[in-house]
């Protein structure tokens, strides 16, 4: 049975705490060392919401959490990589219901579709289909066709 303490209610407020008062809650939650703090963020936040909703954090969860904390770069790069890269001035086709769509690739971010520019495929392919769909899957972009 654990003592009650208080528990921080924010992920901002994890982030302003004391090394000490990081470190007490750190040890409260996993029973492995880490050093740094940055590390220590997110696995932390989610334990402390599974605490305060009542909810028990599996151990697949913990062992993922456990994986990030070790070397959060690599996984913030991984996260945050395209899955395609494609050239400025790229042209993109599609067929769809007989009728043949192009898209050109103006930049990162930015897809020029009848005169008007896009921030993504998504909405291009939205506007396309007139409903919601993956734009890089619906341009054939996604990992199974490259």
């Amino acid at each position: 049975m654990r003592n009650k303490c208080y528990l921080p209610k924010s992920l901002e407020e994890i982030k302003g705490l004391s090394n000490e008062k990081l470190q007490f809650y750190w040890d409260i939650f996993y029973a492995y060392p880490l050093r740094g703090r940055k590390g220590k963020y997110r696995p932390l936040w989610y334990a402390i919401q599974c605490e305060l909703s009542g909810n028990k954090l599996a151990d697949k969860y913990i062992t993922r959490l456990n994986r990030y904390a070790a070397n959060p770069e690599k996984y913030i790069q991984r996260a945050n990589k395209k899955k395609y890269s494609l050239a400025i001035g790229t042209v993109i086709s599609k067929t769809y219901k007989g009728k043949i769509y192009h898209v050109t690739v103006k930049g990162e971010g930015a897809y020029e579709w009848e005169g008007e520019v896009y921030d993504n495929l998504s909405a291009i392919a939205g506007k396309i289909t007139r409903g919601h769909i993956s734009g890089p899957k619906f341009f054939g972009l996604s990992n199974s066709r490259l």
